[in-house]
């Protein structure tokens, strides 16, 4: 679509509230053109009823441990997208007028419990043609003691969290590519090999 084609149909839902669905219990996202410049706000369950999931934002976040592994989570067989694959070590919608930044720390916290460790942000994805990334988004990384934190998973969200070396992962994405989120790979090298 068109930044004008995206422009008017978000306005037209805006006007006529054809909200369809409260998924996500309402969770408000700002919906964005090609050049990632907000255009509107609604419900995030109403952005992907109405096929707009790719002009939104994300974060997504690859944590480390002292010894160099990476936390690769293990999804819940409840999650409707890709049960007991793979995910980020945290990954995170925008809220409505958050910034990246503030979303990855948010992310850390509510997902992980981790708090004031450094975050470097490893660089900047949209979505392309190669279907490689599919919405707007920034890479981070955070290297943790993990000494310091316990990483009890959410049942809902995380059957479990596995710490793999990243050539351990490059193998995994090599041999069972179709257990990973689809931009995983590209998100991946962009925080590893940049």
């Amino acid at each position: 679509m068109t930044d004008q084609e995206i422009k008017d149909k978000v306005q037209s839902l805006v006007d006529k509230q054809e909200y369809s669905s409260d998924m996500d219990g309402g969770e408000m996202q700002d919906v964005v053109d090609s050049n990632d410049l907000v255009i509107g706000t609604m419900p995030r369950g109403v952005i992907w009823d109405n096929g707009l999931e790719n002009n939104t934002r994300v974060v997504n976040i690859f944590v480390q441990n002292e010894k160099g592994e990476v936390l690769l989570p293990v999804r819940s067989r409840k999650k409707r997208y890709l049960p007991g694959g793979y995910d980020y070590s945290c990954g995170e919608n925008l809220q409505s007028g958050e910034d990246y930044f503030s979303a990855a720390i948010r992310g850390l916290k509510e997902e992980l419990g981790i708090e004031n460790e450094k975050l470097v942000e490893r660089g900047s994805f949209s979505p392309n043609k190669l279907k490689t990334t599919f919405c707007f988004g920034r890479a981070y990384l955070c290297v943790i003691d993990t000494k310091r934190f316990f990483l009890k998973p959410n049942e809902d969200e995380v059957e479990r969290y596995e710490w793999k070396s990243l050539e351990e992962i490059e193998q995994m994405l090599k041999v069972e590519q179709s257990k990973f989120k689809r931009d995983y790979k590209s998100i991946f090298e962009l925080v590893f090999n940049s």
